[in-house]
């Protein structure tokens, strides 16, 4: 990046992914970053803006037979799995990470799904009216909202390869 007009603008966005990158390696060996660490301070912010909370019949399960295992059964055949990282609720949104490992190599991927929590009202608007749709959620309605993300996620892991 030595021919570049501004030198200094690639070593500053260099450091920024240097920064990046050590960050994400240490969140993959399960390292929690020190209180004096910004990402430390970025993480405590987050933890306040999502509830964090998730019933333990809302666990996340991937479908054998969705058309994302599929794809991976005919690639890789039983050389793949998949492990649900994290998993949490931000208001009426499921979100889960999941994390693909296949092939030969132990190749990784991981990729956050989302999904709205069906069952819950949904405010809109009508000629300066406003109402809710919808009515209260239940656990089968949050179980269910759980699944559907990590098929999306699973889904974005197999869109990377």
């Amino acid at each position: 990046m030595a021919d570049t007009p501004r030198p200094e603008l690639s070593s500053a966005f260099d450091d920024m992914l240097e920064q990046t990158r050590k960050r994400f390696d240490d969140l993959y060996r399960g390292r929690q970053p020190r209180p004096s660490e910004p990402a430390a301070r970025a993480r405590s912010f987050v933890s306040r803006a999502v509830t964090p909370r998730v019933p333990r019949a809302a666990a996340a399960r991937l479908d054998p037979d969705s058309p994302a295992a599929h794809r991976l059964n005919e690639r890789f055949g039983s050389d793949w799995r998949c492990e649900i990282t994290e998993q949490k609720r931000d208001g009426d949104e499921a979100i889960v990470l999941c994390k693909l490992i296949f092939g030969k190599e132990n190749a990784v991927r991981t990729q956050f799904g989302r999904a709205r929590i069906s069952g819950r009202p949904v405010a809109v608007a009508s000629g300066g009216v406003r109402f809710k749709i919808g009515g209260s959620g239940t656990e089968q309605d949050e179980s269910d909202a759980f699944r559907r993300a990590a098929e999306a996620a699973l889904t974005n892991c197999v869109d990377q390869i």
